[in-house]
């Protein structure tokens, strides 16, 4: 008996072909696959990269900001301090600032001071909580706050200008 291996033989090539021509296209198909897994990687690691960067830059200019800020607080504690020393020997110290600007200004500084404050639901606001002090304030009063209120204004001012310092860069 005589087997005819050439019908077989045919068979498991054709078999063998359709196995290589799938495996190739798998293998293909991964590659693809692999290249857009690594091109989505590297812009991972860009994004992350200029993200850590970013936020060094960012705590960078908040810690100098603040530096600036509590010299800008010492200073000001020493000029009030120098002011109560001189207003101490000054002898139109407590004459009265006239009642309707004395009572504008409180007015407007507890206005200020209220409004800086988030109410809490669950308590009291402590802004409000109490009776508004007496309308009346005398020269050496007002010129004490001038110096601590014109250093809130160079704080505020530092704090926009770091703002402003951090957006150009991360624009850059």
């Amino acid at each position: 008996m005589k087997i005819n291996l050439f019908p077989f033989l045919v068979v498991v090539i054709a078999v063998l072909s359709v196995a290589l021509v799938k495996s190739c296209s798998d293998a293909s198909s991964l590659q693809s696959d692999n290249d857009v897994l690594r091109s989505d990687n590297t812009l991972q690691g860009q994004v992350i990269a200029t993200q850590a960067f970013n936020f060094n830059r960012f705590n960078q200019v908040a810690e100098h900001t603040n530096r600036l800020n509590s010299l800008i607080d010492t200073s000001t504690e020493e000029t009030v301090i120098e002011y109560r020393e001189i207003l101490r020997r000054e002898k139109t110290c407590d004459l009265p600032v006239p009642a309707d600007i004395a009572g504008g200004v409180l007015e407007y500084a507890y206005r200020l001071r209220s409004s800086a404050l988030h109410p809490d639901t669950d308590r009291t606001d402590s802004a409000n909580d109490r009776s508004a002090a007496a309308s009346s304030m005398t020269y050496c009063q007002a010129v004490l706050w001038i110096k601590p209120l014109l250093a809130i204004i160079e704080k505020g001012n530092n704090k926009f200008a770091a703002i402003r310092q951090i957006e150009v860069e991360r624009t850059k």
